[in-house]
């Protein structure tokens, strides 16, 4: 009975079939393409890692690196490549500045610096009374041994400022302080001989031959100072590379 039924029900169906088979089809694409969709929209939903986000997290992290790489080695690279960019400005208030930023320097360019002014720095002392000690050394901290960009646009080794009876060459400093400006580094050793002895420094004319303790802590006094604890680091200066032995 069961074997008679099918062939009867295949009879019926086969006209409709062939009759309407593209809709039918249509509707069978349509059906598939509904619950392969449904299909993968619930793995995704149950996926444990989704592959769109975790790239998008690597990146972040990569760039958070990147960042954090750029900004050590910059530093690092400001520092070898241009090394007086981060020089203090004259007239800073911080106790050891100036000394830290000149300790950085080889041995050899300050060496070289003191072979290079000592006779002049003798001369100046046998003229004015400064002892020559004291001129090196205030020239090594100002001028950081000659390397100072100030240095080679103004000559101005001790960073001499402006003052109301000066009538010679200015240059702007940091912060656009005026600063005196020589043509040679002569010129600026003989007018720091006559800045500390004449005019508002005439009392120090009285400290010649005293010691370069006594006169560091007069220099350090002066109204137009404005280094913390300059005495200090003048006569570390001294100390260190023994120019005591130069005055006279």
């Amino acid at each position: 009975m069961k074997n008679e039924t099918r062939p009867f029900v295949l009879g019926k169906l086969w006209p409709l079939l062939s009759q309407h088979w593209f809709k039918i089809g249509l509707v069978f694409l349509a059906l598939y393409a509904f619950l392969n969709k449904d299909l993968s929209f619930n793995i995704n939903i149950q996926a444990p890692n989704s592959p769109a986000t975790q790239p998008l997290e690597e990146h972040q992290s990569r760039r958070q690196v990147r960042k954090e790489t750029l900004t050590d080695n910059g530093d690092l690279q400001a520092q070898s490549t241009n090394r007086f960019n981060f020089l203090p400005s004259w007239g800073t208030d911080d106790s050891k500045y100036l000394i830290l930023q000149l300790n950085r320097l080889e041995e050899k360019q300050i060496d070289q610096f003191i072979q290079r002014f000592a006779h002049v720095a003798e001369a100046e002392q046998e003229k004015f009374g400064i002892p020559a000690s004291i001129i090196l050394a205030h020239s090594l901290l100002y001028s950081q041994a000659g390397q100072h960009p100030l240095i080679s646009h103004g000559n101005n080794y001790f960073g001499l400022p402006c003052t109301d009876d000066w009538q010679g060459q200015t240059q702007d400093g940091e912060k656009s302080v005026c600063l005196r400006r020589y043509d040679n580094a002569w010129m600026s050793f003989r007018d720091h001989s006559l800045y500390y002895t004449t005019g508002q420094h005439a009392n120090l004319r009285q400290l010649k031959g005293k010691s370069y303790q006594a006169w560091a802590k007069a220099l350090e006094e002066s109204p137009n100072n404005k280094i913390k604890r300059l005495a200090e680091q003048l006569i570390e200066l001294i100390d260190k590379f023994q120019l005591e032995q130069y005055d006279v």
